[in-house]
């Protein structure tokens, strides 16, 4: 339903219709006598699209609303719909999130975390602010089974065999309870062993077929912008583990990236040369000395991205694209016309979103940015995001959550210690990221002689004059030599078949 607010010349404030309250979790729409205010304070479920003019504000929790499409509907990419920029879509195979409240309709905004909306005597006001955690012990472990206990009676919980699912069983036997731990058999090339056994509950595995979920001809249609497999292979996976389980699913994803902090944010100590003993910490070359490591440790960089000695200032074509954010690898199927706009957007999209996440700060701003990129929702229980569990993490100092210690950086030391304390063994090291890549890699494989017919037959990308069909074709040819590049092409084959709807 599209949602009317209106201020006229006399201060009055009226909104069509007179009641509205939107469903989306963590998102307030208020009306007061000194006006109507819309506004996002939360991390909860559900999105809200606005677009303001002169006095007036246009909300809904369907973007078709504010589209204008035929029959009430949104355009699609196959219908003539407005498409996303280029270089979005180009961004989008690279694994990089479009901004915070970018939406490819033109005036309209998604409503963002921090944001408010405010219709009053004075017009339509547009303003962000930090949202407030509450305070709490620094207790993680406590934190987590509370948001545990008030789930839903017995639940189950996905489990990797890695850091965060285990901390999440062992939270769950802290509050007394015994849920079933569900793993997914993916199937996937090489040894895999079995999940660590967590004392006091049993492990039940479900045999998933990976390639069927990764599948780019079921890759959803529709939608603002293309769903990709980050995002869509978790959700799908999701389904598989609670349509097993027959209950709810609780899910540890982000846990170990808001509790865990980066080399540069801990104490190193009058020690500083334990520094070196560490996992690397920069891309490429020799730094001379260990100041200058301690330096650029500081200033959260990699290496020093000064020009070279004796290049000339002018070496750049002026109509060239800005240089790739540091540290990035572009496909190498781009045309000229696709690389300009892939790094001129990207260049954009940046300062937005430095700008999105200097205001949340630095736990806030990962858990923003964490759940664009690739946390399903969908009704699981994720205590990552509760506000009490964000509290407590927040009120952990950062000497607390990481340190050097022998050699290693060990980071994530709340969660560690307290999977040490039940006695668990054996945790998987691999991100999801990792199965995610693998799985890539493996489908790209197995499928790469049918997918070279379909692209060499069409491809929406390639009539756009976005890739190289040809340098495609050959990457998918060189099988297990393209395993670096598998995962944008998985999203390449994912958006180019939304292209075409």
């Amino acid at each position: 339903m599209l949602n009317v607010v209106t201020a006229d010349g006399h201060g009055a404030v009226r909104c069509t219709p007179p009641r509205q309250t939107p469903a989306a979790a963590d998102v307030t729409a208020v009306m007061s006598p000194g006006g109507f205010t819309l506004g996002r304070a939360g991390l909860g479920e559900g999105d809200v699209y606005y677009r303001v003019g002169l006095g007036r504000l246009e909300w809904s929790e369907d973007p078709a609303d504010l589209a204008e499409g035929p029959d009430g509907n949104l355009p699609t990419a196959a219908s003539g719909g407005r498409l996303p920029e280029a270089g979005t879509l180009l961004a989008l195979i690279h694994g990089l999130a479009p901004p915070p409240d970018a939406t490819p309709l033109p005036g309209v905004r998604r409503l963002a975390l921090g944001t408010t909306v405010h219709v009053g005597p004075e017009g339509v006001v547009v303003s962000r602010r930090r949202p407030t955690l509450p305070d709490g012990p620094a207790d993680l472990l406590g934190a987590v089974a509370d948001v545990l206990s008030a789930a839903p009676d017995d639940y189950a919980i996905a489990y990797g065999g890695g850091l965060s699912s285990a901390f999440l069983a062992v939270a769950a036997l802290a509050t007394g309870h015994r849920p079933r731990l569900l793993h997914a058999d993916l199937g996937l090339p090489g040894h895999r062993p079995a999940p660590a056994a967590i004392p006091g509950l049993s492990v039940s595995h479900v045999p998933v077929d990976v390639f069927d979920l990764l599948d780019h001809h079921r890759a959803p249609l529709g939608g603002l912008l293309p769903v990709l497999p980050d995002v869509e292979l978790p959700r799908r996976l999701a389904v598989a583990l609670t349509a097993a389980a027959g209950r709810p699913l609780a899910s540890a994803v982000l846990l170990e990236d808001l509790v865990g902090v980066k080399l540069s944010d801990v104490d190193r100590g009058p020690r500083d040369w334990r520094l070196l003993t560490c996992e690397p910490f920069h891309l490429s070359g020799v730094l001379p000395s260990l100041r200058e490591a301690a330096d650029l440790l500081e200033q959260g960089v990699v290496r020093s991205d000064g020009p070279g000695q004796g290049t000339p200032d002018d070496q750049q074509a002026p109509d060239g694209p800005p240089p790739p954010p540091l540290g990035r690898r572009d496909l190498p199927v781009l045309t000229q016309k696709g690389r300009v706009a892939l790094q001129t957007v990207q260049q954009a999209s940046l300062s937005v979103w430095k700008d999105h996440l200097d205001l949340l700060g630095p736990l806030l701003g990962r858990a923003d940015a964490g759940l664009a990129e690739r946390v399903p929702r969908g009704g699981l229980v994720l205590p990552a995001l509760d506000p009490a569990v964000l509290g407590a993490v927040q009120a952990l100092p950062p000497e607390r959550r990481g340190r050097i210690s022998r050699g290693l950086f060990r980071n994530n030391r709340p969660m560690a210690a307290a999977v040490a304390r039940h006695r668990v063994r054996g945790l998987r090291l691999a991100s999801s990221s990792f199965d995610l890549r693998l799985a890539a890699a493996a489908y790209l494989h197995s499928e790469s002689a049918k997918i070279v017919i379909e692209l060499e037959r069409e491809s929406a990308l390639a009539d756009m004059g976005l890739i190289d069909v040809d340098a495609v074709t050959g990457l998918l040819k060189r099988g297990p030599d393209c395993a670096d590049h598998a995962l944008p092409l998985l999203r390449l084959l994912w958006i180019d078949r939304w292209l075409k709807g």
